[in-house]
């Protein structure tokens, strides 16, 4: 009995055994007929956006000095009292134009006829004189000739005659002041403008060399600006000067430098330089401050690419060239400092169609995988 369960036990053993490696080996066929998939690995691509990168084009650059300063005509004229009294007129008032010489004011001239009247009325009297002792002479002179009037008399003719001659000058001479100031009481405008100031009123009373008026002419503006004097050996007379006035909505007036003072303003480290501004139409007005550069040197059909753009590492500078979806490191060599307007000029390295990363994104590398949106 013992031995037959024994023979048994060996055979479900036995049987066991088979079920194990068959199945083993039904698992291993499995598992070498179905192998585990790979992830494939994709690189990543950047995406730039299209205000991020330029494409390279020749451009026209200046080296330029900012400057500012205010607007002023550049002729202003006062017109002063030629003579004192009462004024009977004022016809002109602050922004009226006028012409040159148009009254724009008048004295009262009673005093001033009188008294002119007055004068010419003596001149005329001492000219009566004159004209007797220049008479009386003559006849002396006859009469000595013929020995009937002595030498002490024609002497003393003589002598009155000069003495009435320089007294008819002085008359005279106070004859044409007279007229003169009968003249100024009609007070005209210097030269054509526009009245900027007027300081009196009709019936006023003012004494002589008072100011009147001030007289402006707009056609020329002047703008006095002030260069550091770092900068002040590069501006030149007759350089080209762009300058914004407030005021005008922003408008821009072309400029001429018109002259530059000798020295520097005390106490400062700048010049002034005066500007020359043309206002044929009369849209400008004194006063008004003005910002711009002036035009220094032109560089015509340069690569200049902002200084973001540029990188350096220990091989020297480069930019980012974006070819065929992907970032090269492009070398280049560079030339003139546009400071003022944040360019550098690129003299070798890149041409006329390149496509440069211009953005400061410094986590950017060179073969970079990228896309381009919206590249103009």
């Amino acid at each position: 009995m013992a031995g037959r369960l024994r023979k048994g036990l060996i055979v479900i053993l036995l049987a066991g055994g088979v079920a194990g490696a068959v199945g083993w080996s039904r698992t291993r066929e499995a598992s070498q007929a179905a192998p585990v998939p790979v992830a494939a690995v994709v690189p990543q691509t950047t995406e730039l956006a299209g205000a991020e990168v330029s494409k390279v084009e020749p451009r026209t650059l200046t080296r330029t000095v900012r400057v500012s300063g205010s607007a002023e005509p550049r002729r202003v004229g006062t017109v002063n009292a030629e003579v004192s009294g009462r004024l009977a007129e004022v016809r002109a008032e602050v922004g009226d134009k006028v012409s040159a010489g148009e009254v724009i004011a008048l004295f009262d001239t009673t005093v001033l006829r009188s008294g002119l009247a007055a004068q010419e009325a003596t001149l005329e009297a001492k000219q009566a004189q004159r004209r007797l002792a220049a008479s009386t002479l003559e006849r002396s002179r006859r009469l000595g000739t013929a020995g009937i009037s002595s030498e002490a008399t024609l002497l003393q003719a003589e002598a009155d005659l000069l003495s009435l001659e320089a007294e008819v000058r002085g008359l005279e001479a106070g004859v044409a002041d007279a007229r003169k100031s009968l003249a100024d009481a009609e007070v005209k405008a210097p030269f054509d403008g526009t009245v900027s100031q007027r300081s009196v009123e009709p019936g006023q009373s003012v004494p002589l060399n008072t100011e009147l008026f001030q007289v402006v002419d707009l056609t020329e503006m002047q703008i006095e600006a002030l260069v550091p004097t770092s900068r002040i050996s590069e501006v030149r007379v007759g350089q080209r000067a762009q300058m914004r006035i407030e005021g005008s909505s922003g408008r821009v007036v072309e400029a001429d430098v018109a002259r530059i003072a000798p020295v520097a303003v005390a106490g400062s480290r700048a010049v002034r330089v005066y500007l020359s501004v043309p206002n044929g139409e009369g849209l400008l007005r004194g006063g008004l401050f003005a910002t711009g550069e002036i035009a220094i040197e032109s560089f015509p059909d340069v690569i200049a690419l902002p200084s973001a753009a540029i990188r350096k590492d220990e091989e020297g500078a480069f930019v980012l060239a974006a070819r065929g979806g992907r970032l090269y490191r492009q070398p280049v060599q560079l030339g003139t400092q546009f400071t003022e307007r944040g360019l550098v000029e690129v003299a070798r390295g890149v041409a006329e169609g390149d496509v440069v990363v211009t953005a400061p994104l410094p986590d950017l590398k060179p073969d970079t995988a990228v896309t381009i949106a919206d590249l103009g």
